[in-house]
């Protein structure tokens, strides 16, 4: 009848907005989700099928770019490796979990977290953590860096999560690494995944995303050591991956975006990639 009929075609309705408002949230840049998500939200004019229905979309996305929050003047990270289920997530650094508020990247609901074994697993997982939170104070702006234990296929591995993330008057910049690291002395592999997002938004709307892996192997005899050499590992690729950055930044300055520019003369200003990078 014609009442089935006007819901059938209410919930393809419904369906269809879903679908195009989840893959626009997935398109947010770092630090721009709740913006983002406040414009949808005043454009569809339905706050229960925003909240309900794109819930999932808005934790995914803060996993995806390792957001941080503040935990008593502690910094932690949400990722797909602290995550307990429930929107609740912990942090083996202060031994805390916490619920996270995906849109106003809050954390509430702050318990002890007693699920950590003290052995020597532990004691290397501290001593990296330690180490390259002091490399991330010497070498970026700001910074969060969190060193979780986990087990894959019945064996042990260490992973590793950085971020950095900047938000000026008219851009966002992120810059995040993954890095896992077998546990099987005496020599362990190690895979890092390295990844940038730009978002500028002065006279023009541009995205500008880069990616890069590394590949090697380090000594797992002394603990001190290990993570010394991993923290020296790492900020040779880093270095290697920003001065990718600088070139590619600038063949796009020099040639790409001047080109771009001639199809699009309502954007008359050149952008000084070099040194917007190196702020």
């Amino acid at each position: 009848n014609s009442r089935s009929r006007l819901i059938l075609e209410k919930e393809a309705a419904n369906a269809l907005k879903i679908k195009f408002i989840c893959n626009l949230l997935k398109q947010c840049p770092p630090g721009e989700f709740k913006n983002v998500f406040e414009d949808l939200r005043f454009l569809l004019c339905d706050d229960k099928l925003m909240k309900q229905e794109v819930a999932q979309v808005c934790t995914n996305h803060s996993k995806k770019n390792f957001t941080t929050a503040t935990i008593k003047g502690d910094n932690v990270l949400v990722t797909r490796h602290n995550d307990m289920g429930g929107d609740r997530f912990f942090d083996p650094q202060i031994k805390l979990s916490f619920t996270f508020d995906p849109l106003n990247r809050r954390a509430d609901k702050i318990l002890l977290y007693c699920n950590i074994r003290k052995d020597k697993a532990e004691l290397w997982r501290e001593t990296l953590n330690v180490t390259l939170e002091a490399y991330m104070k010497r070498h970026f702006i700001s910074g969060v860096c969190r060193v979780y234990r986990k087990t894959i296929k019945n064996k042990p591995f260490l992973v590793v999560c950085m971020e950095s993330h900047q938000n000026k008057k008219f851009w966002n910049f992120l810059w995040k690494s993954e890095w896992i690291i077998a546990v099987t002395p005496p020599v362990s592999e190690v895979r890092g995944d390295l990844k940038v997002q730009l978002h500028y938004f002065k006279k023009a709307n541009l995205h500008w995303t880069a990616s890069s892996t590394a590949e090697g192997s380090i000594y797992l005899i002394h603990r001190d050591q290990f993570a010394l050499d991993f923290e020296k590992f790492i900020e040779t690729e880093d270095n290697k991956f920003q001065m990718d950055l600088v070139n590619s930044l600038y063949d796009l300055s020099n040639e790409t975006w001047r080109l771009f520019r001639r199809r699009l003369p309502v954007t008359r200003t050149s952008i000084s990639w070099d040194i917007l990078m190196m702020t």
